[in-house]
């Protein structure tokens, strides 16, 4: 039996009054909380922008999404695609994957777009991240 899937992707800004290494924290917080509601997705970070994708339940990322929106450590959070789809995870085995980048392009360019054509973009991507 396939599994439904609330996908969600945003991007956001590292609030100027935070920290960079605070994204350490970020991701061992994900993890943690991620794994307790089986969520998985990645975040990708760039030494200023954010942008993530998690899947899971739609009762679990709806509460998730709640709790980043407010997170004081990043500013103008921006929903690009939200939907609900059967099928596989994209990161089946990854809680939270994390990918910094040292060029701000692939961000740029994910951050740029929305709907399907931001989703689409991250899946072009994929095989090309070096996450962990």
């Amino acid at each position: 039996m396939k599994q439904e899937l609330q996908c969600f992707l945003y991007h956001s800004e590292l609030d100027c009054a935070a920290k960079v290494n605070c994204v350490a924290d970020i991701v061992k917080e994900a993890r943690s909380f991620n794994e307790l509601h089986e969520i998985t997705g990645v975040l990708m970070f760039d030494g200023h922008r954010f942008a993530q994708y998690i899947e899971g339940s739609p009762e679990k990322i709806e509460l998730l999404v709640s709790k980043l929106a407010k997170d004081p450590r990043h500013t103008n959070f921006t929903e690009q695609y939200i939907a609900l789809r059967s099928g596989k995870r994209l990161f089946p085995n990854w809680f939270m994957a994390y990918v910094h980048f040292e060029d701000t392009d692939p961000l740029a360019v994910i951050t740029s777009l929305k709907g399907e054509l931001a989703l689409k973009k991250l899946e072009e991507m994929l095989p090309e991240l070096d996450y962990a």
